[in-house]
Parts: C-alpha cells; structure tokens; sequence
C-alpha cells in the first residue's frame, strides 16, 4: 500500500474520488432534497469541493512543502474554478440544450420523473468531472504546487522510501 501511495498519480486519484464523491452527494441533496435550481446547486457543491481538494492535493497529493495561504488558495481556485465552474456548467447546460428540457428528462426513459432526473443529473456531471480531470491535474503540477526539481525528487524518492539521488540536490534554474 505503502509504495501505491508512493505515486502522485494515484494519490490524485483518490483525492479526487473523495471529493468528487462529496460534490455528487452535496449536488444531489441541494438539487433533489432542497429544490436549489441545477446549476446554482452546482455551483455552491463546487465551491464546497474546490475549498476541501485545495487541502487534500496541498498536504496529501503534492505533499507541497510551503505553507498553506490565500494566494495560493486563489490560484488554484481560478485553475479549478475553471474546469469546476464554467466547464461543469457548461457540460450541463449543453445537455439542458441539446435535449431541449431540463437534464435531457425526455431522452432517460426510466422510472419516475424523480429517477430520470436524478440520473440525467448524474450523467452530465460525471461527463463535466472526467472532462476536467487532466486540466485540473496538469495545470496544479505546473502552476499551483509547482516545485524545485530538486525538492520534486526529493519529495518522490521519500514518498518511495528512497534515498534522493545525490544530483538532485541542484535546484533548478
């Protein structure tokens, strides 16, 4: 288990789980429970989920060595906000549009009206959260948690229980 949690990729991917598991549940309980419109729901449950992946990919993905601070909070949510907000809005939106009713209800023909719209609800923000994936983690490599190469090794070979490699103490220029 040790060594699985050694990869960044993978650490990724359970932070995002957890998080995209919480942004489903707050998604569904304000839409189907609280009668919040779609996209205002989606954006408070974003909201909620950009603040808690913040901490999780600062301290437990990118295992970043800095400290936490509103600067670098905003820059990474103007990077998540982007796939967050306007990329998930957008999706779903698109599926309002191009199935000309809210969440495509007339294209799922399943259930009750309850069912086709919890599941159309679904579909478009898994396809919204799988489009913003790769944007997410792409642009916090590079721009939020972005790091030495000396220290990126370091972090790497204690995260696998390796000793850094002894030219890595160079930092990049």
């Amino acid at each position: 288990m040790k060594k699985l949690l050694a990869d960044q990729r993978v650490r990724f991917i359970i932070a995002g789980m957890l998080n995209t598991g919480l942004d489903f549940v707050l998604l569904n309980c304000l839409i189907l429970l609280a009668g919040f419109p779609t996209l205002a729901a989606n954006i408070v449950s974003v909201t909620v989920g950009i603040t808690i992946s913040y901490f999780l990919n600062h301290f437990f993905v990118f295992r970043y060595q800095r400290p936490v601070s509103v600067k670098r909070f905003l820059e990474f949510f103007a990077v998540t906000g982007f796939s967050s907000l306007l990329l998930q809005s957008g999706v779903i939106w698109l599926f309002e549009v191009m199935f000309d009713t809210t969440f495509g209800r007339s294209l799922l023909f399943v259930g009750t009206t309850a069912e086709k719209e919890f599941i159309a609800i679904n579909v478009a923000k898994a396809t919204a959260v799988l489009l913003g994936l790769v944007w997410n983690f792409t642009m916090y490599k590079l721009v939020v948690f972005k790091q030495p190469v000396a220290a990126a090794v370091d972090a790497d070979a204690d995260a696998a229980g390796e000793p850094a490699p002894a030219d890595a103490t160079r930092s990049a220029d």
